[in-house]
């Protein structure tokens, strides 16, 4: 029995791989080479990996890590049919030059669901998220150890819990009321449901689920899947984009899962997140910001000694 599987999707393209890349070193580097338990890494994608990523990926295999490479067409994965009419791009919430693909919402779709019915799972105890731009610049013995020893139905990187854009959680606190009422299980809900489902259509909230830690047994638990399968059968997912982060926040709130945050880390997606400690926190965010707008905030590629000073972190 496996304790963690860390698991990708990839997306088939030159910066993907080269992300995945970064990502899966700066991942041994920092937590597998330091964990003690048995892990295996899982690796969805949909054509062949870059000679980068074979190249590691033949280097962690001869350090006896078992990975799995799974070729899989997403759309089948997911069980979208070409029948269904959805609308090509769903609108950024942000950025009036950017959108959200129908390969984007089927990848939340994946895995706010479907990922854990995969028989690769069958012989983990917890399952692993990471994307492809998920790095791990600085990992602290703390971080490690809540790691290897957790026991809660959920973990995330502390900091991480954020607001959603309401633009694309439309519906969904009607959604989970509808589901409470329509399934009368409220003796199984907390008390305050309501106020559950009002959050969540009023100030919705979100995990960041770019990185995240499952137990299986719960996930996989009848009254979740009740309710995975309920929200699902809507199509918000697709018609309003739904995502994953959301319909997890929600899911563990509804049901009452144990969550607990990681401290102990400095990671990085999209932005940058210190766990390490208050102080590190407020440096780490001001310097982040202040290479942002100098166009230089990539440090999972290349950091300066001005870097690693004002992060805290070693050479990468």
């Amino acid at each position: 029995m496996y304790k963690f599987a860390f698991t990708y999707l990839v997306r088939q393209d030159k910066k993907s791989w080269n992300d995945f890349s970064t990502s899966l070193y700066l991942l041994n580097k920092n937590i597998l080479s330091k964990i003690d338990c048995k892990f295996k890494i899982l690796i969805f994608c949909e054509g062949e990996p870059s000679k980068k990523a074979v190249s590691l990926i033949n280097a962690l295999l001869k350090k006896s890590i078992k990975i799995v490479l799974r070729k899989i067409s997403l759309q089948n994965y997911v069980k979208r049919k070409s029948s269904e009419k959805y609308k090509k791009y769903f609108p950024h919430v942000s950025d009036c030059t950017k959108t959200f693909s129908i390969g984007y919402r089927d990848m939340c779709k994946f895995f706010a669901f479907d990922i854990f019915k995969d028989k690769e799972l069958k012989d983990s105890e917890y399952f692993i998220r990471l994307d492809t731009d998920s790095f791990f610049l600085d990992v602290r013995k703390k971080f490690i150890y809540n790691l290897q020893n957790i026991k809660a139905d959920y973990g995330y990187i502390y900091t991480t819990i954020q607001l959603e854009d309401k633009s694309v959680s439309l519906g969904f606190g009607n959604c989970l009321y509808n589901f409470c009422k329509q399934k009368e299980i409220k003796n199984y809900l907390p008390k305050d449901y309501l106020h559950i489902c009002q959050e969540a259509t009023s100030n919705p909230k979100l995990f960041y689920t770019n990185f995240e830690v499952i137990n299986l047994k719960w996930i996989k638990n009848n009254l979740h899947t009740e309710l995975l399968k309920y929200i699902i059968k809507e199509k918000g997912i697709y018609n309003f984009r739904w995502g994953d982060s959301l319909i997890r926040y929600y899911s563990i709130k509804l049901i009452g899962a144990e969550a607990i945050p990681l401290r102990g880390c400095l990671y990085e997606h999209q932005s940058i997140f210190d766990s390490r400690n208050f102080i590190k926190r407020i440096f780490s965010k001001i310097y982040f910001k202040i290479n942002s707008k100098l166009d230089r905030d990539q440090f999972e590629i290349k950091t300066t000694k001005l870097d690693r000073f004002f992060l805290d972190i070693k050479k990468l």
